[in-house]
């Protein structure tokens, strides 16, 4: 199956500050602890938690609260590090926890509320696939109507969001067939069965974004390309609020039976030098989270089940919020499946970048136009370059190359520059990092064309892919382009149905011009200073 779209780029660093005494917003951690400060980072499914629970909480109680909200990848980093700019750390499920933190350095981890994975698509389509009606649907059912091209499915990148790992450890667990209380063994990850299995499944999704926050909005905007998604259902809950209040046609949910994943949200704190008082905030947010009655009742209208209950089953549940008519249950009375270890949940997402997934074929255009060596975009380039290319650190980022991916690079200014493009086949180390030295080796001059980039692009794109790869163009430039190609480059993208992901980089890039290239190739357009953290947004859409 060829996508047909590219969804919306999540930023992936957004600080917030709550419940400030002095009323100053800070934009990054504090150099230390500080009294009367909890520094928190979280993932960005818990930015509703945080506007709703954590903000008012902390503003009752005259507390500096600094909530960074990170994706799952740069938590398990920053954990794995060592690093001292957070007091706690709050993951969306137990996956990329035990990943950064082997070294057990967390102390008074607890799940705050648990939300099941399910399978949520538009009611027209449930009734097309004959599911509406059917609160558990076998995954074989789900995998039937994939693969015969009934539907349009897609989940988010398992390598890079904690929804997507938890949907893959599900069906992981389901073609080794194992009950709800027996984890994926290694043994089990290496048998035939699993690895054909999950393969069938993950090169049936049709597109995999790398957060759930941009699957979620972008499926909702693009209702054309996205017909389906496994995704969590209290995410499904706030999203059917808003579109019942717009008139318009709600999600309808199933629970996968056999492979039911749950998130659990786990909040841990990390002691250091000095941070005992923040230890005490930290123990009394734990305690109002779980045990206040009020913080109880706001995260249940937020459709997450209570961490303390009966394994999934509601007293009472709000028909409003945990609604019937849209497939929600409120008694669940399947058991989750149980995570792996650390190894085994490390080689599954090592496994699923460089075996389980379509390979793709990426081609980046990267703007090299002397403003770039002005501003310092440059720098971020050649940063963001180390973090792809480089085999090493790609993979401590899960943005590993498959052996079959084909990746070539290009610098433009007024036209192509530097002797590029340059393309590696496959995944060789030395030849990746070439790309990286011919980036890191190029020096910033003269004007820009982006267009000329581009139609090179839809040239090589265009011509038949071996391998059934998927096809993609990342986009970066600072500044406003010149049109002369302008027209022949947008037919060309558009004749060869290739998506691109243009990132606008600075104050003078024009938002018109990447907004117009990626709306003709079904594409997205973002605004990001960061270049590294772009480029790797980017590079998780593979």
């Amino acid at each position: 199956m060829r996508a047909k779209g590219f969804t919306a780029l999540a930023v992936m660093v957004l600080v917030l500050v709550t419940g400030c005494t002095n009323g100053d917003p800070a934009d990054r951690p504090s150099s230390g602890p500080s009294a009367g400060t909890l520094r928190l980072v979280a993932g960005s499914e818990q930015a509703s938690v945080v506007d709703t629970t954590v903000k008012p909480w902390c503003a009752s109680r005259h507390y500096t609260c600094q909530v960074t909200l990170k994706g799952s990848v740069d938590q398990a980093r920053l954990l794995a590090a060592g690093s001292a700019d957070y007091d706690a750390y709050w993951f969306a499920s137990s996956v990329f926890l035990q990943l950064g933190d082997r070294a057990s350095a967390l102390r008074d981890v607890q799940p705050m509320f648990l939300t099941p994975v399910v399978f949520a698509a538009w009611r027209s389509e449930m009734d097309k696939l004959g599911f509406a009606g059917r609160s558990d649907v076998p995954i074989a059912d789900i995998l039937r109507a994939v693969e015969s091209g009934r539907t349009k499915v897609w989940i988010t990148n398992p390598t890079q969001s904690n929804s997507g790992a938890t949907v893959l450890f599900g069906f992981l667990n389901y073609f080794a067939g194992n009950g709800p209380g027996t984890p994926l063994t290694q043994q089990q990850l290496d048998s035939p069965a699993v690895e054909q299995g999950v393969s069938r499944f993950v090169k049936a999704m049709d597109q995999t974004p790398p957060s759930t926050g941009t699957l979620m909005t972008e499926c909702l905007a693009h209702a054309d390309q996205c017909r389906a998604m496994f995704t969590y259902e209290d995410l499904v809950i706030e999203k059917n609020a808003e579109l019942v209040k717009a008139g318009r046609e709600p999600l309808l949910v199933a629970y996968p039976k056999g492979s039911l994943a749950v998130s659990d949200a786990p909040l841990g704190f990390l002691p250091q030098a000095g941070n005992d008082d923040a230890h005490r905030i930290f123990t009394e947010l734990q305690d109002h989270l779980l045990k206040d009655p009020g913080a109880q009742a706001t995260l249940l209208k937020l459709g997450r089940r209570p961490a303390a209950g009966v394994g999934l089953t509601l007293d009472k549940p709000d028909p409003a919020v945990f609604n019937p008519a849209w497939g929600i249950k409120g008694t669940i009375n399947e058991q989750a499946i149980q995570f792996p270890s650390a190894p085994v949940i490390q080689a599954a997402l090592d496994r699923y970048q460089t075996r389980y997934r379509r390979p793709v074929a990426v081609y980046y255009c990267l703007d090299g136009s002397g403003s770039m060596g002005d501003n310092d975009g440059w720098t971020g380039i050649q940063a963001a370059a180390g973090q792809i290319f480089d085999p090493d650190q790609a993979a401590l980022n899960f943005l590993q190359t498959h052996p079959k991916d084909s990746t070539t690079v290009s610098i433009f200014n007024d036209d192509l520059a530097g002797g590029s493009p340059w393309t590696v086949q496959g995944n060789d180390p030395t030849a990746l990092r070439g790309l990286q030295g011919k980036v890191t080796g190029y020096r910033p001059d003269g004007g820009t064309d982006m267009y000329a980039c581009l139609l090179r692009a839809a040239d090589e794109l265009a011509r038949p892919q071996a391998d059934d790869r998927k096809r993609l163009v990342v986009l970066m430039t600072d500044g406003q382009s010149k049109s002369r190609r302008r027209g022949e480059a947008l037919s060309a993208l558009t004749a060869a149905g290739v998506p691109v992901v243009a990132i606008a980089f600075g104050r003078d890039a024009d938002p018109r011009q990447l907004k117009e290239v990626a709306e003709a190739t079904h594409g997205t357009f973002v605004r990001q200073d960061d270049l590294v953290a772009a480029l790797r947004q980017a590079a998780g859409y593979r």
